[in-house]
């Protein structure tokens, strides 16, 4: 029968080949096209194959590891932290968990624990902050000529404003906090977490 011949599979196999010659070869270069605000925006003179291995992208190194976290004016331990890098050193992560009430939500029965995502864009910091209290933070910044690396609200959080500083030490880290209402420029200082390795090995849960 015709109707057989037109469908039998071992025609449409003998086809395949002329159909992809007909087709003309397939551009390496466009099937891996980037949306052209993407590719404009790629940091030059960054190396495709290890993209986060600058100097930029290790700015926050002094910040990994484990971390045993006190009050700056009392000397109270308020928390541990465990900050580690990612993905080829192309994300830094924070993982905290308070032990008492320091910046507990009134009426909260748990302590404050939170995570932060902070990554190097090619010009800036970017930083997530999210808990399980308040909410996020979105700061975004720069190392300072001294050192320093220093965030600010990248958008208000809750009508207020945010700006942490982060400052290497020989024997650790201190971190200083401050609060404004949104768009004021007025700062309130918040307690300076200052921090201390934790002695032999740990494992942050």
């Amino acid at each position: 029968m015709v109707v057989g011949r037109l469908f039998d599979p071992r025609l449409w196999l003998a086809a395949i080949p002329w159909l992809i010659a007909a087709a003309g070869p397939v551009d390496a270069e466009q099937a891996s096209s980037l949306p052209s605000t993407l590719a404009s925006t790629a940091t030059p003179g960054i190396d495709p194959k290890t993209p986060c291995a600058g100097a930029d992208n290790h700015q926050f190194d002094f910040w990994l590891g484990d971390w045993q976290v006190s009050d700056g004016k009392t000397g109270q331990i308020i928390a541990t932290d465990h900050v580690d890098a990612l993905y080829g050193h192309c994300v830094i992560r924070q993982r905290m968990r308070f032990t008492g009430a320091t910046y507990r939500r009134p009426g909260t029965p748990f302590p404050l624990a939170g995570i932060s995502i902070s990554r190097f864009d090619g010009q800036q910091w970017l930083q997530l902050w999210a808990d399980n209290q308040w909410g996020a933070i979105v700061l975004k910044g720069n190392r300072r000529d001294d050192g320093a690396i220093e965030l600010t609200s990248a958008l208000p959080s809750r009508g207020r404003d945010m700006r942490l500083v982060w400052y290497p030490a020989a024997d650790g880290v201190r971190i200083e906090q401050f609060g404004a209402k949104a768009g004021s420029g007025v700062w309130e200082r918040y307690v300076d977490l200052v921090y201390r390795r934790l002695p032999g090995p740990h494992r942050h849960h």
